[in-house]
């Protein structure tokens, strides 16, 4: 079993500790956090210290790889520890049982793959991506660092995602689209041309009409 820690000690961090487990790859043996006291415990492991120490833990052999347990509000949180550690801790792939990753494909490190998704062939995945279950990646795509894909997301070939994007539930985007870094596409979106600026995309929202 591989020794896992977590960064972070939130909700999103649960979710991260119940995928790791459902692999049976992992044993997780505690938190880094910045603003959680050490030795507190948590669903019944400790808080093993701020984020800068785990390189010494690491060294220590406390435990063997790491994942990022911040989610997508705070991007900037997400990228600083992943700098900070880059080179002197292994960063743990989470792969659920139930996905599917095609030929040629590459993955990065700290890369969450949820159950039912799919990786088309030939496709690069760059460090500290999380994509959520029942996804369906596009052969020959290539999806940027940082960049959190939330469920039932679909993507066509040869599709480049920047860096930092936020996707949201079931965006959908038509082959040969590129989008640059810092974008973030509600939920629902159909991406059929490229987007070159970076900000906030979003479709309607549903309107409540009366009838009569």
């Amino acid at each position: 079993m591989i020794k896992l820690a977590l960064i972070g000690t939130k909700e999103f961090s649960e979710q991260i500790i119940e995928f790791a487990n459902k692999t049976g790859e992992y044993d997780f043996v505690g938190y880094f956090d910045d603003f959680v006291e050490k030795g507190t415990i948590i669903n019944n492991k400790p808080v093993l210290g701020k984020v800068e120490e785990a390189i010494g833990l690491y060294q220590e052999g406390v435990f063997d790889s790491i994942f990022i347990g911040v989610g997508y509000t705070r991007f900037d949180i997400r990228e600083f520890y992943y700098n900070m550690l880059k080179g002197k801790v292994p960063f743990a792939n989470i792969i659920m049982p139930t996905a599917k990753i095609g030929n040629n494909v590459k993955l990065g490190e700290g890369v969450f793959i949820g159950g039912g998704s799919y990786i088309g062939s030939a496709t690069i995945i760059e460090d500290n991506v999380f994509i959520h279950g029942g996804s369906d990646v596009g052969h020959n795509n290539s999806i940027g660092v940082h960049t959190y894909i939330s469920g039932r997301f679909n993507s066509a070939g040869f599709c480049s995602i920047g860096k930092r994007n936020f996707i949201g539930i079931c965006v959908i985007i038509a082959d040969h689209i590129s989008i640059t870094d810092d974008v973030w596409i509600g939920l629902g979106c159909i991406v059929a041309k490229d987007i070159k600026q970076s900000g906030k995309y979003m479709s309607p929202a549903a309107k409540l009409y009366k009838i009569e």
